[in-house]
């Protein structure tokens, strides 16, 4: 046990009073638990979406991966998630707000159909999952750094409380423990960035590392790792626009305009921040010297070389990142469950109080999940990486070409997913060692031939646009 035991436990226990509370929020409404009465101003969306890029993922995965790979590794994660934001803002967020969804698999029934929402809400539940499973391992790692008690325990412990607030208030719960944890990481990351370079200065940082960790070679060249960096840029870049809890966020936006302001805003902070973890990540080449496990390389510098309340607010910082985008990911994939799924494809009349209850009951099995693949695989940064290329590979295409292009078909959609998901899978086996990246960035290119061929291949109709959806 650590003397930082007592303001992570503040921090943990004024999380949940604050997601409690908002169960007062609710009013047995399934539209307030989903989101929020679609009321959300500016700040508060653009400050919830950073917080969902800026989790466990971004800043512990991505310290790791700099220290252990180089800095473009790392940063390939910040990098990835701030295009996203900005490529969301640019094309996605007005449209998909203007048509009042509850949830992003909707945007596939009304464009292409039953079967195409099907398939779309498989993937992401399964997407989600994994990436609901990246940040819940970062908590487990960092209660456990704090604690001293074992990962398994600590993994249970933020597991359990994540999930009581999720249930309590839904997106409620979501966006207003994210406008509190948000905070305090973007003060502990720019405080840990300014007070490292202050003090050794970037010179001296940079002579202290091996030639090749800030080589552009990382990005120009095969043998240096480009067509894998690429390929996860790229990735998180596109496949992050089918991101169930960005997109729960976008819908919540009291306006189109406010949606596409808040996605640019938290597209500053997630590259901001995101670059302060990857400093950190070179910082601690020279501090920490060898570390057998990377994914300890930022509690492990924290602790050697910050000040303690600057290392309290790093490690708060990460916490409540992980468990923000835990709480969004682990809320939306069980609406999704419930709305996609079980009232779709119901015989029965589904009242609003019973989609309330079917919204928090599929939590728990969501929980689970991702909490066993936590204990099982506690990877953060790799598991973030895996969840985006699932939908990147089959889902994307459909998404953007469903918005921009008239011609678009539900056979079109259908062939698009199947393509690209099964290539994916076949590719992961496939595709040697030398030529990773060629296994995230192949199949989507599939998906889109497959798509364009069975569109224009199907006889005229009229389709919808999302201009009339």
């Amino acid at each position: 046990m650590t003397d930082m035991i007592w303001p992570v436990a503040i921090f943990m226990a004024i999380s949940l009073c604050i997601g409690l509370y908002t169960y007062t929020k609710i009013r047995g409404s399934s539209e307030q638990y989903t989101v929020a009465g679609k009321s959300m101003p500016f700040i508060v969306i653009g400050t919830a979406l950073a917080a969902q890029a800026i989790d466990g993922n971004a800043t512990l995965g991505n310290a790791s991966l700099t220290y252990s790979t180089g800095f473009w590794a790392g940063a390939a994660i910040p990098l990835g998630l701030a295009a996203s934001l900005f490529i969301v803002g640019r094309f996605l967020a007005a449209p998909l707000n203007a048509m009042n969804l509850m949830t992003l698999p909707e945007y596939f029934y009304r464009r292409y159909g039953r079967s195409a929402e099907a398939l779309a809400s498989l993937l992401t539940i399964v997407c989600f999952i994994v990436l609901v499973a990246g940040n819940l391992s970062a908590v487990g790692w960092i209660l456990s750094v704090v604690t001293g008690f074992s990962y398994v325990n600590c993994l249970l412990l933020g597991t359990s409380l994540i999930f009581l607030y999720t249930i309590a208030g839904g997106l409620h719960a979501a966006i207003w423990t994210d406008f509190f944890q948000i905070h305090v990481a973007i003060v502990g990351f720019l405080a840990a960035a300014i007070f490292v370079l202050t003090t050794r200065g970037w010179d001296s940082i940079a002579a202290a590392l091996p030639a090749q960790t800030l080589s552009l070679g990382q990005l120009t060249t095969l043998a240096g790792g480009g067509l894998a960096n690429w390929a996860n840029i790229i990735s998180l870049a596109f496949g992050n626009a089918m991101a169930l809890d960005f997109m729960e966020r976008v819908f919540s936006a009291k306006s189109p305009e406010t949606a596409r302001r808040g996605c640019y805003y938290a597209g500053v902070w997630t590259l901001v921040i995101g670059l302060c973890a990857s400093l950190l990540g070179l910082a601690a080449i020279a501090s920490v010297g060898k570390v057998d496990d990377p994914r300890m390389v930022l509690p492990a510098f924290a602790n050697a070389s910050l000040p303690y309340w600057i290392a309290v607010l790093v490690f708060i910082g990460i916490l409540g990142a992980s468990m923000s985008t835990a709480n969004g990911a682990m809320l939306v994939i069980a609406v999704v469950m419930a709305r996609n799924v079980w009232q779709r494809w119901s015989t029965e009349t589904i009242t609003d109080g019973k989609m309330l209850f079917l919204s928090r009951a599929l939590a728990l099995p969501t929980a689970i999940a991702a909490g066993i693949i936590a204990y099982v695989r506690p990877e953060p940064g790799l598991l973030l990486v895996v969840a985006f290329d699932i939908v990147f590979a089959g889902c994307v295409i459909p998404l953007f070409l469903g918005v921009y292009w008239s011609r678009a078909t539900q056979g079109g959609a259908i062939a698009s997913i199947v393509t690209g998901t099964v290539a994916r899978a076949i590719c992961y086996f496939a595709v040697p060692a030398s030529l990773a990246g060629l296994d995230t960035l192949l199949p989507p290119v599939l998906s889109a031939i497959a798509f364009f061929a069975v569109s224009l291949a199907a006889s005229p109709q009229k389709e919808l646009s999302c201009d009339t959806m």
